[in-house]
């Protein structure tokens, strides 16, 4: 099959799997094939079910042969990535612990997209236990970036943004604590939606532990892809509630409200002195504002009004830490508190990461501290909110730097990474995405552009609560503007 094809939408190859222009067998055939050629260079997707795979294939084919329609993804193959219980394959979230973990049951949002007749043939490469923004581990090894192997695709969800830059999948579900599908999204110059908190259920995801029934704060799972529209078709299948609300309560997501691109009202934030930005990627800012303005768009520059990036950082930073820190022994939890107290004092001196001390503070966090802890974060996303009585969205950095090569220091908070000549800690590239993931808010990673260094430029656009529909209808503007997806060269 043509490149053409594999680099078709998914919007675009559900509709002409549905009305018989193309067979799913070999919609699914073309994508191993490009398998075969292109993964062993990127390890990206690191587990496949083919038998099952070509059997709902053939079956999707016979569905239509007698004019049935099995759904809206009709026998569209697509990966999902290992920290999701598909029956048939192994899911490790990336540790050896979980080399052997076969589900039986499958995640309730896989679920919506079998159901809506979706092939899940292959599982995507993530980190130890989808806690880096790099993707390797033990089990599967190291996945690279398809615009430079030297260089990492992101994580956690970063097998699941090479393998779309590389044509391999037309769609992936991804999840995103710290960044995990905004940044992978903006290393590999895709598409991927974090969306608002708690509409997308996560029970079948690993972390936490296989058979976690509750809903974890600042956590989401999202869709990734390689245009907007894909997106939105994929929120619309997986957003619901979780399997014991259900009967309760459903998601309806408002409209944009916005007819075109000059509808919206633009508050650009790219730069902050806690985290200074790649000059690369602020020139490719400075081009984006510049082309908004073109087309008419008003645009302000600066943080919202009021906000201090610190203060949030540091509340983001203190609930990172409290969640992680359940899954540790309560001795560990003490000590990590203890040494948070001592670094505290040291934090400049040894180049810590920023606000380090309030995610180990964080780890042995009590029951009255959290409350009292979601209570400051509460107070700060009220006056966060007020920028959207002015603004339908906010520009920011996915993070501070574009795909960075592969570093694999064990000890995380002791590497660096080199932004315009300064050397800063590896950890402050979580800071950009911080205040959509401590606010809940829907925040979706688009394309604008290739750097100078021939790296992807994605940009943020972070929308009022719930407005998800509006994120994704910005980033659908912006590709008339900035040219969406390349496909990386040599692919």
């Amino acid at each position: 099959m043509s490149r053409d094809w594999i680099y078709s939408s998914a919007s675009e190859l559900a509709e002409d799997l549905r009305t018989g222009k193309i067979g799913s067998r070999d919609l699914l055939e073309a994508h191993l094939q490009r398998v075969e050629e292109f993964n062993p260079a990127l390890n990206a997707i690191v587990a496949q079910d083919l038998d099952r795979a070509r059997e709902s294939a053939d079956k999707a084919d016979q569905a239509i042969g007698r004019g049935e329609v099995l759904g809206r993804l009709h026998g569209l193959p697509l990966t999902i990535k290992d920290t999701w219980e598909v029956p048939g394959m192994a899911c490790t979230a990336g540790a050896p612990l979980f080399r052997n973990h076969y589900p039986k049951a499958v995640a309730p949002a896989v679920a919506s997209l079998l159901e809506s007749g979706a092939i899940v043939f292959g599982k995507t490469n993530v980190p130890y236990y989808a806690s880096d923004i790099q993707s390797y581990n033990r089990v599967y090894g190291t996945t690279n970036n398809p615009w430079n192997t030297r260089l990492t695709p992101g994580g956690s969800s970063g097998g699941a943004a090479a393998a779309l830059a590389a044509g391999l999948t037309p769609l992936e579900l991804g999840s995103d604590l710290a960044g995990s599908i905004r940044i992978p999204a903006h290393y590999c110059g895709v598409y991927g939606h974090k969306p608002s908190h708690g509409i997308i259920p996560l029970r079948g995801h690993i972390p936490g532990p296989p058979g976690t029934l509750g809903e974890p704060p600042l956590a989401v799972a999202g869709p990734m892809a390689r245009t907007a529209d894909d997106l939105e078709m994929m929120l619309d299948i997986v957003a619901g509630p979780p399997p014991e609300m259900a009967p309760g309560w459903q998601v309806n997501l408002p409209a944009p409200g916005k007819e075109k691109l000059q509808d919206y009202r633009v508050l650009m934030w790219t730069e902050d002195l806690l985290c200074p930005v790649d000059e690369g990627m602020q020139q490719k800012y400075a081009e984006l504002k510049t082309r908004l303005v073109d087309a008419g768009v008003r645009v302000d520059s600066g943080a919202p009004k009021g906000v201090d990036m610190e203060q949030l950082y540091a509340t983001y930073m203190r609930q990172l830490g409290g969640l992680i820190g359940t899954a540790s022994p309560k001795r560990l939890r003490v000590l990590i508190y203890l040494a948070g107290l001592l670094l505290g004092r040291l934090e400049e001196f040894l180049r810590m990461p920023k606000q380090f001390r309030q995610f180990m503070a964080g780890n042995n966090i009590s029951y009255a501290g959290w409350t009292g802890l979601d209570q400051t974060a509460r107070r700060i996303r009220e006056q966060f909110n007020r920028v959207f009585d002015d603004y339908d969205v906010i520009l920011m950095p996915p993070t501070a730097t574009t795909a960075i090569l592969h570093q694999q220091e064990p000890d995380i908070p002791r590497r660096r990474v080199q932004i315009n000549g300064q050397s800063i800690s590896y950890m402050d590239l979580f800071i950009w995405i911080s205040p959509a993931t401590l606010f809940g808010l829907p925040a979706t990673s688009a394309p604008i552009g290739v750097s100078d260094r021939k790296t992807p430029v994605n940009v943020q656009i972070v929308a009022g609560p719930y407005q998800d529909r509006a994120s994704i209808d910005f980033a659908r503007h912006l590709a008339t503007i900035m040219g969406g997806f390349q496909a990386p060269p040599g692919y």
